[in-house]
């Protein structure tokens, strides 16, 4: 309510969500009755507690899981402790990831008599959440109180949260162990102790995410007080002495004035996480040792002389980083992410000698980095790098560097000799889990001194590595290595133009996902002949298939034998004139943009397809006759651009169809009535600039559950589907929503 919650803000939100489909609803949860009697459009239902036997399972999944013994008596504590739950999950959960790492009896009891419990005027959850964080070593308390600089729902990067617990000095390395490595630990135990959830992996390097519920955010936030905040332009004058942790969501600029900040006495982290460019002023307390701005005004770095962290993000009109950032002697990570224009990064870099992570994002501009970067002993990520001819810039910098995440070596055409390809020494950094290298305008060079297969051999990753790309790479096959790289998960090669074959790709047993763009001379994903009289799974794990812009490709598999691709989910197929498909019933999702009469001839016997969307067929003037028929689990069908197709296959269509799609298919002059028969799951029909299309099909009144029809770019259909006069209106009045322009 004191953000403005009204009963007319709520009418006007609410007459928007009626266009929803027919039967559909809307719930709604809260904790405050006020919101629930204010937005409900029928009587509250107060949910009721989980049972005390539901209550148990819950807390004994948590607190047993799989590998613990239930030991008699832990079983009758905990069967006590679940009774003051009060049936709330999230305390079960939460009280049952703290009891999973403790074994004895007097531990349990410890935890059965606690006094937390009775804490008067709490949220009644809270004494449950309290007790869990009551029992953490100080080092996981300061970490996850931490956690109330970040709003509720806020989707945070583990890796990230890591960093900022290494910049403000809450974790201290121990031996044999880096420093991140112990903040894993903590981030691992407290995401087993239930204090993290909605946690998933990004991306193919791995990167996690995860939230807070609202409720453990409460938790934190009661416990750390002021000394956390989430400032907003309304709170500034919530700023105390006591205050050193902003999550910065909005600013103005007055917000940060020469007054602002006289009350803070030793702020350690402003951390920008909305995108308001803010202007710092010159009496920015000099104490801070986190910063994450999109502020231009970098000038302003010079006094931050205790800084560990800083991140600049989305400054698109920078095109150097001013020489004001060696003042920041004490910076162990920099981040440089989304700069449009950055094309080079300061020179004597190398003074930062605590620099531990170097990050580099989309910085697409940047052609030079820094000389003599193995002098920065301690640092374990470096994301891009840049070979030049310069002293300074070889490979040879890189041998020392103990690094790990992702690496990626741009300009391989200005390696001068095989002894210096050796030395970056990437075969003993075993903690890389992701490498790209690539090569710069390829074939427009003068030869280079060392052939580009010879610096490509030389250069085998240690067999750690999950994630290679390969780019602009001019030799004419690729290194022996590939082949043996057996945790590689995932595959990217582009613009290998003169590469003729490709090695047994099949044999990787962890690829999980291949990707091959415009490499002109293949013929096959795997060019291996024979398997020695042996059976072989090809591609045993493969997962999704991506090919692109390969003129010569004829087939997967030059042998096409045993068992292949049993885990395909996924394949995209683009502009690959000449390649035909073997039976792959396996397989969920096809999409093909540049189709040909032979590949849409074999889409019939890909009997598991879910989705298939077809692009581009110039060339096919009508579909195969039954490709359709077989396809029993098909849900969502997309066809556009085939120019010459007058008709579809008059036969039925999959009874489970829930999407279709027609564009840009200016010769289509019907739809077949059979095709409409049974199609009783169809939600979503869309028909685009298909110009001779003259009706559409009667058919169509039968559709009960199609709920969106869109169609544009064919003027004879809209002007028989104009509402109440058009010859065509009768047979689509019946659907909910109607888009006819």
């Amino acid at each position: 309510m004191e953000f403005g919650l009204n009963q007319e803000k709520w009418n006007k939100l609410k007459s928007v969500l009626l266009c929803g489909s027919k039967g559909s609803s809307i719930l709604v949860s809260t904790r405050d009755k006020d919101v629930a009697a204010l937005m409900g459009t029928c009587q509250a239902h107060q949910l009721s507690c989980l049972s005390e036997h539901e209550c148990w399972l819950l807390f004994k999944h948590y607190a047993f899981g799989y590998d613990k013994e239930q030991q008699t008596e832990l079983v009758t504590i905990g069967k006590e402790i679940v009774k003051k739950c009060g049936g709330l999950p999230l305390a079960a959960q939460a009280l049952g990831g703290l009891m999973r790492s403790r074994n004895g009896e007097k531990e349990w009891l410890e935890i059965k008599n606690s006094s937390l419990w009775s804490l008067p005027n709490e949220n009644s959850i809270l004494p449950a959440l309290r007790l869990s964080y009551f029992h953490l070593t100080p080092t996981l308390k300061q970490c996850f109180t931490f956690c109330a600089m970040f709003p509720k729902d806020t989707e945070i990067m583990k890796e990230d949260l890591i960093h900022l617990w290494v910049a403000n000095g809450f974790l201290s390395s121990r031996v044999n162990l880096e420093i991140e490595d112990v903040g894993n630990m903590v981030w691992n135990e407290l995401c087993q102790k239930s204090f993290f959830q909605d946690i998933k992996t990004v991306n193919d390097s791995g990167d996690i995410s995860f939230k807070l519920h609202d409720l453990v955010h409460d938790l934190a936030q009661s416990i750390i007080g002021s000394e956390c905040l989430i400032l907003e332009n309304t709170n500034i004058t919530d700023l105390s002495r006591s205050t050193h942790h902003i999550g910065l969501v909005s600013a103005t600029p007055s917000l940060f004035g020469e007054l602002a900040f006289t009350r803070v006495e030793s702020l350690r982290t402003l951390f920008q996480i909305g995108f308001d460019t803010t202007r710092f002023s010159d009496c920015f307390p000099t104490s801070t040792r986190v910063l994450r701005t999109n502020s231009s005004n970098l000038s302003s770095l010079t006094s931050l002389i205790h800084l560990r962290y800083l991140e600049l993000f989305d400054l698109h009109d920078i095109k150097t980083i001013p020489d004001s950032i060696y003042s920041l002697r004490n910076l162990e990570i920099l981040k440089l992410k989304h700069f449009s224009k950055l094309r080079c990064l300061p020179e004597h870099l190398t003074c930062l000698q605590n620099l531990r992570h170097l990050v580099i994002q989309n910085c697409d501009a940047l052609s030079r980095v820094f000389p003599n970067i193995g002098k920065l002993s301690s640092l374990r990520t470096l994301s891009k790098y840049i070979v030049r001819l310069d002293i300074g810039y070889s490979l040879a910098e890189l041998h020392d560097l103990k690094l790990g995440g992702d690496l990626s070596i741009r300009c391989l055409e200005n390696v001068g000799s095989l002894s210096e390809a050796r030395e970056a020494n990437l075969m003993d950094k075993k903690e890389l889990q992701e490498i790209c290298l690539s090569w710069k305008n390829s074939g427009k060079n003068k030869t280079p001194a060392i052939s580009p297969e010879e610096v490509l051999e030389v250069l085998q990753p240690h067999s750690n590595l999950k994630i290679l790309k390969i780019h602009g790479y001019d030799g004419l096959w690729l290194p022996s290595w590939l082949q043996i790289q057996s945790s590689l998960v995932v595959l990217r090669l582009s613009h290998c133009k003169n590469c003729v074959r490709l090695p047994s790709l099949g044999r990787l047993p962890s690829l999980k996902k291949l990707q091959l763009w415009h490499m002109d001379s293949v013929r096959y994903v795997d060019d291996e002949e024979s398997n020695d009289g042996m059976e072989v799974r090809s591609f045993p794990s493969l997962e999704e298939l991506l090919l692109g812009n390969l003129p010569n490709l004829e087939q997967l598999l030059k042998v096409e034998t045993g068992e292949i691709f049993l885990r395909l989910s996924k394949l995209a197929i683009v502009g690959c004139p000449k390649l035909g498909l073997p039976c792959l019933p396996s397989f969920k999702e096809l999409i093909v943009d540049g189709c040909n009469n032979e590949l849409l001839g074999s889409i019939s016997s890909f009997y598991g397809l879910t989705t298939l969307e077809l692009y581009r067929g110039e060339g096919v003037t009508s579909f195969p006759k039954g490709m359709l028929r077989n396809l029993t689990c098909l849900r969502t069908l997309e066809i556009s651009d085939f120019p010459k197709v007058k008709a579809l296959p008059n036969e039925p269509f999959n009874l489970a169809l829930e999407h279709l799609g027609i564009h840009h298919c200016c010769e289509l002059e019907s739809l077949p009535e059979q095709m409409w028969e049974g199609l009783q799951s169809l939600r979503t029909l869309e028909i685009a600039f298909c110009e001779g299309l003259r009706c559409l099909p009667e058919g169509i009144r039968h559709l009960t559950s199609l709920e969106v029809l869109t169609v544009y770019g064919c003027p004879t259909v809209e002007e028989r589907c104009k509402e109440g006069i058009g010859e065509d209106w009768y047979k689509i009045e019946h659907v909910p929503k109607l888009s006819i322009n």
